[in-house]
């Protein structure tokens, strides 16, 4: 009994703060900011995007690493993969402030094979980019988290986006929350080896 609420308080030691949050979602339709395909940097992608919260999206892709193409139905797909690198830079409310890097994005651009009324065929129909990055705080709290945006030019198709971020626990944490869990068993297993003997 002594060995549980040992680890109860162990346990509940290692939350001294409030508890602030550890990750964001958001979303909206039509996408709010400017992004572009080779705009500043050839063979790149860069801008920024502002999602409810509010929060600011800065990023800059490093030049692309390959490219491809294919035929998905009616639409010929350009795609850009850009490796890791370049830079993303997250401003949200409550002084969040979170500077990373790409760990990969690819990029789309949509060419319409059939015609579409006002767009001949060949015309560029719409752009996309997703990509994941990881960075840290200003307190050096690790994060990592994914972002996509889609710019349909045609045929009256949404522009979502979205933002997804979460923290990354550290190891020295989950090493104290394993040891704390293992002590309640094991405390767990004591007391019912006492109750069985009795």
């Amino acid at each position: 009994m002594k060995v549980l609420a040992i680890c109860v308080l162990f346990l509940a030691c290692l939350s001294p703060t409030p508890a602030k949050a550890d990750s964001v979602s958001v979303q909206q339709t039509p996408f709010n900011g400017f992004w572009g395909i080779g705009t500043l940097i050839p063979s790149a992608s860069s801008g920024l995007l502002i999602f409810p919260g509010p929060y600011q999206l800065m990023f800059q892709t490093i030049p692309s690493s390959q490219q491809n193409t294919f035929l998905d139905g009616r639409l010929l797909v350009t795609g850009t993969s850009y490796g890791s690198g370049g830079s993303v830079d997250v401003l949200g409310p409550s002084g969040f402030q979170l500077t990373g890097i790409f760990t990969d994005a690819e990029s789309g651009i949509f060419t319409n094979t059939v015609p579409i009324p006002g767009f001949p065929i060949g015309s560029t129909v719409g752009f996309s980019l997703a990509a994941a990055f990881t960075g840290s705080l200003t307190d050096g709290e690790q994060w990592q988290g994914t972002f996509g945006v889609e710019q349909n030019l045609c045929c009256n198709e949404p522009d979502p986006s979205f933002l997804q971020m979460m923290s990354v626990p550290e190891p020295g944490t989950l090493l104290l929350l394993c040891a704390g869990m293992f002590g309640l068993i094991l405390g767990r297993r004591r007391f019912a080896i006492k109750l069985s003997g009795q």
